[in-house]
């Protein structure tokens, strides 16, 4: 015989607890006679402020504002144009363009051999 079997044995299968009669039957009485008395308090209205209700709406405007900048923004600089950024082989630069990167971006050997391998002409 396993340890349960005995342990049924000695308790036995039925409940252990339970209801008295007619409990339930005045419990709601005796509820609320057990409750302290207070004064019932009269619940005032809340305003809810205009602005309030809005800034749902503001906050989806701001982001599609933001979203339509971004596609002009990406669209001036030939990503959705293209697929892709335009290559160094479409891409034109003015004089004052060359002057900028000969001076600020690249030293004398860099801008060598960037001008021999692609032709500017």
């Amino acid at each position: 015989m396993s340890d349960e079997e005995k342990i049924r044995l000695k308790v036995g299968k039925e409940n252990p607890f339970k209801v008295p009669e007619g409990y339930f039957e005045d419990f709601q009485q005796r509820l609320l006679s057990s409750l302290p008395e207070r004064p019932s308090e009269e619940i005032k209205p809340t305003r809810i402020p205009v602005w309030r209700k809005a800034r749902p709406w503001l906050s989806a405007a701001a982001m599609l504002v933001g979203v339509v900048i971004l596609i002009a923004a990406l669209r001036q600089t030939n990503v959705l144009n293209n697929g892709a950024m335009a290559s160094n082989d479409e891409t034109v630069f003015t004089e004052e363009e060359m002057d900028y990167l000969a001076s600020s971006v690249f030293d004398d050997y860099t801008l060598y051999s960037y001008l021999t391998n692609e032709e500017w002409l």
